[in-house]
């Protein structure tokens, strides 16, 4: 299948100063690339009421098919805190920036966003070198680009790109968690504030939804907690293994991997409707009404598989929550 572009692309002349370099080294400071509050619009919007609210986007690096899980930031505690900062930052891992050297000065980064119908946005990096052949026209179009007083970015329609020629050959290849994601995920809340009716459709809650998902199935290995199994189906990037919610989010729970558990897409509709629970041991518990259901039944006392990392493992709390306003919701005719 061909990809499709949205009809425009983000182009940054990078600098020392976000690439980490003091004293004309690199390695003093974290890396990232600055985006433009003009081409904001290209990215996931972001709260300017939460304190450096972010989101985890799928980014292709220059020299990989492989999707890199990457941390969009807008450090904005000049506005909703008390700070300085009031800027937007797409940071560098060791995923997509190895060796924390491969971005350097004056190198031009394109950056294109790819669309899927279920918006599910992947954005691919491609680089450029002062060596490059299509530098200058890059360096041009920069120049010339309008609200740009330091000529480092611009927001270029793709039809005046096409002297790019490796856009037809973008492949997407296997998702990445590099280890700053992994460490960060343990920053997010077990509980926030419930999702709005509003909030559902939001472009960026369901980036953040993926993200979720994606932790929780690396730290379950990929396998169904309580049958143990690796996922059956997966097809780019759908998957009938899933991430559920333990403390649900319209309930205020959050993404903290310890609120996930993977499930095959069956056992997660029946956790949701409460046909079965967790005890605070990890064991599965079906309901007496629900001991009928022979698909069910076999699994009543079983210890579910927990991941190796103890941070990940179901939140207590939560399945607390679960057993107290989940198990049994099947038995109202509202469920």
């Amino acid at each position: 299948m061909e990809n499709t572009f949205e009809n425009a692309a983000y182009i940054r002349k990078l600098n020392a100063q976000e690439l980490g370099y003091r004293s004309g080294r690199p390695g003093g400071a974290g890396r990232y690339l600055l985006v433009s509050k003009n081409a904001t619009g290209f990215f996931p919007p972001l709260s300017e009421v939460i304190v450096n609210d972010n989101v985890i986007l799928d980014v292709v690096p220059p020299f990989s098919d492989d999707l890199i899980l990457t941390k969009y930031v807008y450090h904005n505690d000049k506005i909703a805190g008390e700070g300085t900062r009031n800027e937007y930052r797409l940071y560098l891992n060791t995923g997509n920036d190895p060796g924390r050297d491969y971005f350097k000065p004056e190198d031009i980064v394109v950056i294109v966003k790819i669309l899927s119908a279920d918006n599910n946005l992947t954005y691919k990096l491609l680089r450029y070198t002062p060596e490059n052949r299509e530098y200058e026209k890059l360096n041009t179009l920069i120049e010339a680009a309008p609200l740009n007083p330091q000529k480092s970015h611009a927001l270029i329609a793709l039809r005046e790109l096409t002297f790019i020629g490796n856009l037809g050959k973008i492949r997407l290849g296997k998702k990445v968690i590099p280890e700053e994601i992994i460490k960060e995920a343990f920053g997010q809340p077990v509980k926030q504030a419930p999702v709005t009716e509003e909030d559902r459709y939001d472009t960026t809650r369901i980036i953040r939804s993926r993200s979720f998902r994606d932790l929780v199935l690396y730290f379950y290995e990929d396998r169904c907690a309580i049958t143990a199994k690796t996922l059956f189906i997966d097809y780019g990037d759908l998957s009938n293994l899933e991430a559920a919610h333990i403390l649900a989010r319209a309930w205020g729970g959050g993404n903290h991997p310890s609120n996930g558990i993977a499930l095959e897409r069956n056992l997660h509709w029946a956790f949701d409707k409460g046909f079965f629970t967790l005890t605070t041991g990890y064991a599965v518990e079906v309901h007496p009404e629900a001991m009928r259901v022979p698909y069910l039944q076999d699994k009543h006392g079983q210890e579910i598989f927990t991941p190796q990392d103890a941070r990940s493992k179901p939140d207590k709390s939560s399945i607390q929550w679960h057993r107290d306003n989940v198990f049994g919701l099947f038995l109202s005719t509202e469920a």
